[in-house]
């Protein structure tokens, strides 16, 4: 019997689009947060203002200036241009502060005011589907929300068998925070009376529902918004007292009201104030005007109406056909002045705020923006005007850009919120700005100020911004309207300026999805994929590229000669010189960041090797360094001007000429395993467990012993130190002063009451004597005895007080204060990594116990970000490379005065890595490349370095022939040749060692010189020791017969490779790209960084994994050799080192080592804010490019698709413009000709061209005019295009493989094109068929991206409409309509049809696989059909679903092995999984298919990719699955033990772990009923979004104890999900 199929299902990418937004002050009384809700994610920003420096040329942010001049009666719209001066000024930033998960998509979110516990915090109400509300507020002292109640309506007797739409949900809140209503069933409100007394416990009072049908005779309610100044909550309610439908248009047009009633929230009740009919028809949105003009606006699909007080005051019409919806009684109120905008609006999708007391904000669906002006008198509103601020003509034939520098503006908006933030300028008077953030669907949100600059600075300013106009663009618009008005006027009234300071970027709303390869990847396999989505409006077209890795630029990757690297250092030095007797550095501290490397130490096993750092790598031979020996740890000391190298027997202090200084060795019988050196200490550990401290002298520049260390050291299992540069760590007395309103609010907390047990006096007391008695005895001592004592150079001109952070054997996380390494915050079981870090007491006899089965490895604090940024985070590592990263936040204890008021929040990554063998596995590969390198014999060794050097001169001839042959062409085609859109290369850094090309390269002795003049030398003396090394091994590891046979796997030589294997991991750059970032070292290198929005962000990064020819069989090459086979590499793209490269070719970088030896140097890729195209944006759950496309045509639309040629590497987008669509009535000769000729499928097709055009409305709609463009992978710009006809749509387009004749391998990809006619509803429809290919060209000169070109091979119009393609068996799959085609392109020439299928509905998705087509059908659900090439060809339907009744949008198959199943998403945002079982008695025969289960995606499904997984999941496959949301889902199968193993598991979770917002995991991931089609839900899918996130970077006693309960453990959980994730890990 097959064995039974189970689905794994997770979420990769989370949602990106802004669904709602609403400011508050959530985090603390005062401050300006504002909340976002993307998807089921709710996001908490906080708005800050950063100080910033620009000069003038760099403006403080994206202007755009709306001006209104009367002149001679007319109003004219004219950007403004500021001339700035270099000036510090302070911008809006968005930072984030948390970022939550939740179990319900929400609909909508209030702000609402808080207790008086919460010290005048305000709270978040949130909606969710169907009808419930949930109260969160946020808790300071742990950084997370926390909910304080929940409101559920979802009761049969108010459903009434009716269910919500897409506007229940909806939250209002009135003005005067008395109450909020939330619309729920039919014309139900839900009424959440808000107490306005200080003494109530809580914010609110009982809730109620109204029914709004029998208490004011109110139905069809389209939307509802309170009024201000009223003394009782008043709400203005749009309805529909008949309902409407298109039939009765003419007599109905305007059949809409607006009822204002009151809420006696006492009484309950509910009466009603006025009444207003006769509004149009399409009136969707009320927008609340504040005073003095009060009322409210109704916005329509063409018009928009004022009315206040029980009456319309203004109907303004936005087109011509907008008068025909306005009924008679309404006439008189009718402005016409927007109607020759010819604008058409969705007010659903539009958004509106004001600006000013007269003056709103509106962003349209296509991203347009508008300011509308009210003009009146008092409450009267005589007219509307409408000035476009951004986008392209509304009532242009095609939609160009208005101007290209007001893009930025241009947001397709879903919602927007007010935000006021205070704060005083340079003059110290106090102002208040108005922010408005816009959140886009489209993946951009963008956070801008609105300043309203008055009238007397309009004047003031006026003459001067026309003048820069006129210097710009000689003489301004604005003048010559004056002049031909014949007068100017010298008044002008409201003015607003519009800067873009901040920005969100996502994958927005996800239209289409490729999976291509990189352009500069070094091998073609699937680690190299790349997701390429489309997401844009109108014409805002946009490409979002995106891997889950970094892939940084690679500037070099060399093998260096002799025995394999082991460990890697760069540093800094700069020389001193003797002015006036005093010795001063050449550099002052201010720029010793900007200083370049000047030494690179390499370290292996019997050696190091040192390196200048300039133009080239050159190695040193005579200096100071120690070489004979390997190297456990190089920094820098005393501002830059000595370096100090510890190795096993002592240290080491060089000064910027490469001469020692100072030399110090350790006692006989220890020996150095470990150090940590910040400048002016060198701290040590020793092989017996104690720690020695040095350092560094100011005034003698040499290194003196520390005399005494706490004990406290003795018991340390990792000690990192931390300088507080940007001085973040306070006090508790430091918070108490400046947090004096959370003194109340503590207290009265529950959690504060254990916090003060914990914290008792006494025992703080005896825990500092303790910890401190022999600290301070020793100090006396040291006193007496004029020893060296750590002075006050820790802090004085070092940038900061310096602290160690201390891992204790018994799971401790201890800081010290340096210098008197005094125990400032400690924080006991630090090993079970909970989610908040809350310092506690510790008591020697517990705490001097090892913990059993402690798990972590290595511990570092660093602040992260940059210069700017103050935000300290605490980053772990266990030793099977599980990363943990917490973010430090102030908060107060009871604890002494003088301790750190310090507490940390892990923040949540999806980064899982966990490999417990890892660095067993390193040991024996290092033992292994000893064992390979000792193989080689000196003369074989010398005959490499000869050819290495010949190869590296004859490629050095072969660039300067290309240079030559480059020039050359340049001047036959002259200088100006347009090389628009080339990308420079990086320039490369010249090393005497080889390139990544290169089996092995050595310097030649002859061209290398270092710094100083000095020959290098050869390496005689290097191989000799290493060789000498290798002997050692060997007496403890047996030797293989050859260099690729593994050694015993009892025999690792532990002891002598221990101090590298567990060198530091974590590794601080200061400056990457940017970037203040902590690089972990391990099996999956990951990158942490802090971008602009201060949140960490865990990157994995991607080098390559290769070994050097020395360590290679003799007689093999690197393109046959497997080292992983051989036990020379792990089968990880591991890096056992790294440090930071800044020099000439690599402008701050950094060089990483690999467990292969090899050494590369690398830079992040240019960010967003540096670069127009193909910029980076790391700040983001994925790295992401958001890269414009379709430029070559006017006015950019929305993107339809995107494929990816793998033979060419190039991309094919099919864009479009915008058009005015214009009906056409068919040719009179051609009608005439063919008036007796039969109807139907004989009657014939009339081309569009020749068809007349017939002008029947005077809004014509706005449609796309679609072309494909071919894409340069490298700079991503159009090479090729290719137009279609008018009114011709792109249906579907695919790479697909098909057979050629003509080729050798009998097959070619090929670029498949169904497009459809979107013509009247008199025309019959039609579409055409294109089969394109991608061929190679002689590219432009100096372009030479343009080396590619489309080729039409072959078009066919068909009488059909067509929705999609398919690949059967290199053969062509079309649905056309309701029937299916299979054409064979073999002669290359014509597609015939070779077999046929009729599904009898509308085909929506189709998916092949070797023989088998799955088949979904929009009405008639899924099919599954086989095709028979032998005999007569013919496609014939094995099986499919009897319930007729899911419409199915996407569809693709699932394989595991020999199993398959079928995945079909519907149009409700559903995954519904099928398999094909003929045996199985339920299937009757094969005929139907069985249902395996369900999965909620709630959203719409819009792309399913299946891919082939990585070769160490054993080839199984996965599915991809794309929503509308921008989120990303992985798909695959699972074996039965691991998923009831891991489904037990996660059945605990849903049960025992408290839901944020009282929301059911389980209920969010299932099919709503009168969604689902089918019996109850089957559970055989996994939903892993808690069972990851725990496992993953979760706490390790939970992980313990759900295991336990389960009756397995940590490790077999986590090895199951460890394998599962390899299945989905492409990017």
């Amino acid at each position: 019997m097959r064995d039974p199929i189970y689905t794994y299902c997770r979420e990769v990418l989370p949602p990106s689009s802004v669904d709602q937004a609403t400011s508050l002050s959530f985090t603390r009384a005062g401050v300006s947060n504002l909340a976002l809700a993307r998807g089921n994610v709710l996001e908490v920003y906080k708005i800050e203002l950063v100080l910033k420096t620009t000069s003038s040329n760099e403006a403080a942010g994206d202007d755009y200036q709306y001006n209104k001049n009367s002149l001679g009666g007319e109003e004219f719209d004219l950007p403004m241009i500021q001339e700035r001066s270099a000036s510090a000024h302070k911008r809006p930033q968005m930072h984030l502060v948390g970022r939550w998960s939740l179990h319900g998509k929400i609909m909508d979110m209030q702000a609402m005011r808080g207790s008086k516990q919460q010290g005048g915090v305000e709270n978040l109400l949130l909606s969710f589907a169907e009808a419930k509300m949930a109260l969160v507020s946020f808790d300071r002292g742990t950084q997370s929300i926390v909910t304080e109640s929940i409101h559920y309506y979802e009761h049969e007797q108010l459903q009434h068998k009716t269910r919500n739409d897409e506007v229940s949900c909806a939250l209002r809140t009135d003005t005067e925070g008395r109450c909020v209503a939330m619309r729920i069933y039919d014309d139900k409100l839900a009424i959440l009376p808000l107490t306005t007394g200080n003494d109530e416990a809580k914010p609110y009072s009982d809730s109620y529902v109204v029914d709004m049908r029998s208490e004011a005779g109110v139905r069809g309610i389209r939307d509802c918004v309170f009024l201000a100044g009223y003394l009782e909550p008043t709400l203005a309610i749009l309805h529909e007292p008949v309902a409407m439908w298109s039939g009765i248009l003419d007599n109905a047009v305007d059949s809409l009201a607006i009822t204002v009633v009151s809420l006696d929230l006492v009484r309950r009740s509910v009466s009603t104030l006025n009444t207003v009919g006769r509004l149009p028809y399409d009136s969707r949105t009320l927008v609340a005007v504040p005073d003095p003009i009060g009322g409210v606006l109704v916005v329509g699909g063409s018009t928009i109406t004022h009315v206040a007080n029980g009456t319309v005051s203004c109907i303004s019409v936005l087109n011509k056909a907008a008068a025909r919806g306005i009924g008679a009684a309404m006439v008189d109120c009718i402005d016409d002045n927007n109607e020759a905008l010819g604008l058409v609006l969705d007010p659903h999708a539009c958004a509106c705020a004001f600006v000013g007391p007269k003056t709103a904000a509106l962003w349209t669906q296509q991203g347009f923006c508008f300011l509308l002006t009210m003009d009146g008198d008092g409450r009267l509103v005589r007219r509307i005007v409408a000035k476009q601020v951004a986008g392209s003509e509304p009532s242009a034939e095609t939609r160009a850009p208005v101007a290209d520098a007001w893009d930025d503006v241009g947001v397709v908006p879903s919602c927007v919120a007010e935000l006021r933030v205070s704060y005083d300028d340079d003059s110290g008077v106090s102002l208040d700005s108005l922010l408005l953030f816009v959140g886009g669907t489209a993946g951009r949100s963008i956070l801008l100020e609105v300043e309203d600059r008055g009238s007397s600075d309009a004047i003031a300013n006026g003459d001067a911004s026309m003048d820069i106009d006129a210097d710009l663009y000689g003489e301004s618009t604005l003048a010559l309207a004056s002049k031909g008005n014949g007068n100017k006027q010298e008044t002008s009234e409201d003015r607003y300026r519009f800067t873009v300071y901040d920005e969100l970027l996502g994958t927005g709303a996800i239209v289409a999805m490729e999976v291509g390869a990189r352009s500069q990847a070094t091998s073609g396999n699937e680690e190299n994929l790349e997701l390429v989505t489309c997401a844009g409006n109108e014409w805002r077209g946009r490409l979002r590229v995106q891997q889950r890795q970094i892939q940084p630029e690679i500037m070099a990757t060399f093998d260096v000669p002799g025995a394999p690297v082991r460990g890697v250092w760069t540093v800094r030095c700069v020389a001193e010189y003797n002015i006036g007797g005093v010795m001063q550095a050449a550099a002052d501290s201010g720029s010793l960041s900007s200083l370049n490397d000047r030494f690179m130490v390499l370290s292996r096993d019997a050696s190091t090797a040192v390196f200048s750092v300039g133009d080239e790598l050159a190695e040193l031979e005579r200096t100071g360094f120690y070489t004979k020996g390997p190297t456990i740890c190089v920094a820098e000391l005393l501002a830059c001007t000595r370096v100090v190298q510890v190795y096993a027997t002592g240290l080491r202090v060089v000064n910027a000429s490469g001469r020692e200084t100072q030399s110090v060795a350790v006692d006989a019988g220890q020996e150095i395993v470990g150090a940590e050196v910040s400048d002016p200490l060198v701290l040590l550990r020793m092989s017996g467990g104690d720690y020695v401290v040095y350092e560094a002298m100011p005034d003698s520049s040499e290194l003196r012993l520390v005399s005494q260390v706490p004990t406290i050291l003795g018991r340390a299992s990792h000690v990192s130190l931390f300088r507080d540069t940007h001085r973040v760590l306070v006090s508790n007395r430091e918070w108490a002063e400046s947090n004096r309103d959370m003194q109340v609010v503590s207290e009265d907390q529950d959690h504060d009451d254990e916090f003060d047990s914990l914290y008792a006096d006494a025992k703080q007391q005896q825990r500092r004597k303790r910890l401190t008695t022999q600290v301070g005895s020793k100090r006396q001592v040291k006193k007496k005895r004029g020893d060296t004592h750590v002075g006050a150079s820790l802090t004085d001109g070092l940038g900061g007080p310096l602290y160690a952070a201390v891992l204790l054997l018994s799971g401790d996380l201890c800081i010290l204060r340096l210098p008197d390494f005094e125990p400032v915050w400690t924080m006991r079981r630090f090993d079970s990594l909970p989610s908040t870090l809350i310092p506690s007491l510790v008591d020697d006899d517990e705490s001097s116990e090892e913990a059993q089965g402690m798990r972590l490895d290595q511990v570092r604090l660093a602040q992260l970000g940059g210069d700017s940024i103050e935000t300290l985070h605490l980053v772990a590592l266990t030793t099977a490379g599980e990363l943990s990263v917490y973010r430090a936040f102030d908060f107060g204890s009871s604890g002494d005065a003088m301790d750190l008021a310090l507490r940390f929040t892990r923040i949540a990554h999806d980064v899982f890595a966990y490999e417990p063998e890892y660095e067993r596995r390193v040991i024996r590969a290092q033992a292994r490349q000893l064992a390979a390198y000792a193989a080689w014999t000196e003369a074989d060794k010398e005959r490499l370095e000869e050819r290495a050097v010949e190869e590296r001169l004859a490629r050095e001839r072969a660039v300067e022939k290309q240079r030559r042959e480059e020039a050359a062409a340049v001047a036959d085609w002259g200088e100006d040749s347009d090389d628009e859109g080339m990308v420079e290369a990086p320039k490369p850094i010249p090393v005497v060692v080889p390139p990544i090309e290169e089996d092995d390269l050595y310097a030649d002795a002859d061209d290398s010189r270092d710094v100083f003049g000095e020959d290098t030398t050869e390496y005689e003396k290097t191989f000799q020791a290493d060789t000498e090394a290798v002997k050692v091994v060997d007496e403890e590891v047996d030797e293989p017969t050859s260099a690729v046979e593994a050694p015993a796997e009892e025999e690792d030589p532990l002891d002598l490779l221990e101090p590298y294997v567990r060198a530091p991991k974590l590794t601080i750059l200061e400056n990457v790209g940017g970037y203040a970032a902590l690089f972990v070292s391990g099996a999956r290198p990951t990158l942490v960084l802090v971008g602009s929005k201060r949140h960490a962000r865990v990157h994995p990064i991607r080098l390559l994994a290769r070994v050097p020819s020395t360590l290679q069989p003799l007689g093999t090459s690197s393109a046959d050799f497997d080292a992983v086979a051989a036990g020379l590499l792990t089968p990880w793209r591991a890096v056992v080192g790294v440090a930071r490269f800044h020099g000439s070719g690599c402008s701050h970088g950094f060089v990483a080592l690999g467990q292969g030896g090899t050494l590369t140097i690398a830079g992040l890729p240019a960010p967003t804010s540096s670069s127009l195209r193909g910029g980076v944006e790391f700040d983001s759950p994925w790295p992401v490019r958001c890269i414009p496309v379709g430029t070559a045509h006017p006015g950019i639309a929305a993107l339809g698709g995107v494929c990816f040629h793998a033979a060419s590497g190039s991309y094919a987008v099919a864009t479009a413009s915008m058009a005015r669509f214009r009906i056409k009535e068919p040719n009179p000769d051609i009608a005439a000709r063919d008036a007796n000729a039969p109807t139907g499928a004989d009657q014939p097709l009339i081309s569009e061209h020749e068809r007349l055009e017939l002008s029947t409305t005077s809004v014509p709609p706005a449609i796309a005019r679609y072309h494909v463009d071919l894409l340069s992978p490298v700079t991503w710009e159009t090479v090729d295009s290719h137009a279609l006809d008018a009114n011709e749509h792109i249906a579907a387009m695919e790479i697909l493989t098909l057979d050629a004749a003509q080729t050798a391998t009998g097959c070619k990809q090929l670029l498949c094109l169904a497009t459809t006619f979107v013509l009247g509803e008199d025309v019959a429809s039609r579409g055409k068929m294109y089969v394109f290919d991608i061929v190679d060209v002689v590219p432009l000169p100096g372009r030479p991206q343009t080396n590619r070109k489309l080729r039409l091979l072959y078009q066919e119009e068909i009488r059909g409409a067509i929705s999609a393609l398919a690949e059967l068996r290199g053969n062509l799959a079309v649905s056309l309509g309701s029937k299916i085609l299979v054409r064979s392109f073999r002669s290359n020439e014509s597609l015939e049809s070779v077999a046929f299928l009729d599904c009898q509905a509308w085909v929506r998705s189709l998916a092949g696989f070797k023989n088998f087509l799955l088949i979904g059908d929009f009405v008639n659900s899924l099919w599954f059909a086989g095709f028979q090439e032998e005999g007569p060809t013919r496609l014939q339907v094995l099986s499919r679903d009897f319930c007729n009744q899911l419409p199915v949008e996407c569809a693709d198959f699932l394989v595991s092995g020999s199993q398959l199943e079928l995945v079909a998403a519907d149009a409700y945002g559903s995954l519904h999984f099928f398999i094909y079982a003929p045996r199985d008695a339920h299937s009757l025969n094969g005929q139907k298919l069985l249902r395996r289960g369900e999965y909620n995606l709630r959203s719409q499904v819009t792309a399913i990719r299946r891919l082939v997984a990585k070769p160490l999941a054993g080839g199984q496959q996965a599915c991809l699955v794309a929503t509308a949301s921008g989120a990303l889902y992985a798909v695959s199968m699972l074996p039965e033990k691991t998923f009831k193993r891991l489904h037990r598991i996660n059945t605990q979770l849903v049960h025992g772990t408290e839901p944020l917002a009282g929301l059911n995991p389980r209920e969010f991931r299932s099919v709503p009923i009168h969604q689902r089609q089918y019996h109850a839900p089957r559970r055989t899918v996994l939903d892993a979004d808690l069972l990851v996130p725990l496992y993953g970077h979760g706490s390790l006693s939970l992980q313990r104890e759900t295991a336990q309960r389960d009756g397995t453990t940590a490790d077999r959980v986590l090895r199951d999900i460890a394998e599962i994730e390899r299945t989905v890990s492409f990017f």
